[in-house]
């Protein structure tokens, strides 16, 4: 709305396309788009549509300079406003708070419940961030269900083995720390992700539970064994 109003009012238009036909498109296209994609499967996240917000900026500057021009007194009281509002939220988003998860404060998490020998489950395997950014906190443990890495296979999380292959590795294990997603969220349904948990209920204890910031890190072991 913000950005609507700035574009009706007279803005420099010194290059072969006006101004607010360049910003207004930017701003309002990609967000639209991608509401419109997630009635059908919800892929919003606002972060994908971050560079759309130069729009906004370029609409409230041009708006500014205008103003500049006639009362420069309102002008300046304007953009002092204007940064004193988004100071807080600047610094906000510059914590570790600001995050939906937290994967170094999980890996930290991995290293103090496990020793070297230990199995590691990612549930789902896109849970993959914590050892992705802080490898030197997974040394020692042994992934059960990777079968290729990220780089190689060329994917984001890598490729994991065959259900079947995952429930071999796992019985070898005398303890298991696992990467979960938070409570609440829902379970993948795939034949993997079935049979990480299959094994874990029927065959290992709940040791330990620990929550970061979007995550959940749980340990298991072989009943006696926690």
């Amino acid at each position: 709305m913000i950005g609507l109003g700035c574009a009706r009012a007279p803005l420099p238009s010194r290059g072969p396309l006006p101004l607010r036909a360049v910003a207004l498109p930017l701003l309002l296209v990609p967000p639209a788009t991608l509401l419109a994609v997630s009635y059908v499967h919800p892929l919003y996240v606002d972060r994908y549509v971050l560079y759309a917000y130069v729009g906004l900026a370029l609409l409230l500057g041009a708006a500014l300079e205008r103003l500049a021009r006639t009362r420069r007194v309102v002008a300046g009281g304007l953009a002092v406003l204007s940064v004193a509002a988004l100071l807080p939220y600047s610094v906000q988003l510059r914590t570790p708070q600001s995050r939906i998860d937290d994967p170094l404060a999980a890996a930290r998490t991995v290293r103090e419940l496990t020793r070297p020998g230990d199995g590691v489950l990612f549930l789902p395997a896109r849970r993959r961030e914590p050892i992705m950014s802080s490898p030197g906190d997974f040394r020692g443990l042994r992934e059960l269900a990777l079968a290729r890495h990220a780089i190689p296979s060329g994917t984001l999380h890598g490729i994991e083995l065959p259900a079947p292959s995952i429930r071999a590795r796992m019985l070898t294990a005398g303890r298991i720390v696992t990467v979960n997603d938070p409570p609440g969220q829902p379970l993948d349904d795939t034949p993997q992700e079935r049979m990480k948990r299959a094994v874990l209920t029927r065959y290992f204890h709940r040791c330990a539970v620990r929550d970061v910031t979007g995550m959940r890190i749980v340990l298991y072991a072989r009943p006696g064994r926690c």
